[in-house]
């Protein structure tokens, strides 16, 4: 594969000056990370669970492997482990508010979390515990396949399962999103947040 370069002749390298942080500001600093809502439900008594995650990643292609971290203490950390599954659904602007909400209450009082958020479930066809959000622009469904503490969070390994996403925004053919169209939920700390614009950089 060859990639061309676009070169800017009046490109000029700028020292940008820095101070030190304290090492808890490592993730601010990491930031702004995608917002991702992520699901699940128990079909034993109708509960379905609903959190704000940024700590969240793809690990592998072969196989399709998806990461989230978080809190074990979470409620929505017990119902992955007794469900084996999970669904990582992709939330834009639109539902920013429901999003916030998901993330700064707790399942534990409310059974039906989904619906108290404001937002619709759609059941799995593969999985009676595999639960998406009607309002998300994709989701994709993941079953548990490892378990690692990492520090005062744990990691779950999901193996994916199944994905879908917006015909309008998700070019099938590139396997992408439409840049000028998606407008993601980016966190970049606290209650601050950003999203995706209309400037795409492009190495070709």
């Amino acid at each position: 594969m060859c990639l061309s370069y676009h070169l800017i002749e009046d490109f000029t390298i700028v020292n940008i000056m820095r101070q030190s942080c304290s090492r808890s500001h490592f993730s601010g600093v990491a930031a702004p990370r995608q917002t991702f809502l992520v699901t699940v439900a128990d079909s034993s008594n109708g509960a379905t669970e609903v959190l704000a995650v940024e700590w969240a990643t793809p690990l592998s292609v072969r196989p399709p492997l998806f990461g989230i971290s978080i809190s074990p203490n979470k409620h929505t950390s017990q119902m992955i482990r007794s469900a084996g599954v999970f669904t990582v659904n992709v939330p834009s602007t639109d539902i920013l508010k429901q999003t916030v909400w998901a993330g700064t209450h707790t399942g534990r009082q409310h059974k039906d979390k989904i619906t108290a958020a404001g937002l619709t479930s759609q059941r799995s066809g593969w999985n009676v515990n595999a639960v998406s959000i009607g309002e998300a622009v994709a989701s994709f469904e993941c079953k548990v396949v490892n378990e690692i503490p990492v520090g005062n969070h744990v990691l779950f390994i999901g193996e994916v399962m199944s994905v879908d996403a917006s015909d309008e925004l998700f070019d099938r053919q590139r396997g992408s999103w439409h840049t000028e169209k998606i407008r993601s939920i980016l966190r970049v700390a606290y209650d601050t947040y950003t999203t995706t614009n209309r400037e795409t950089l492009s190495l070709n």
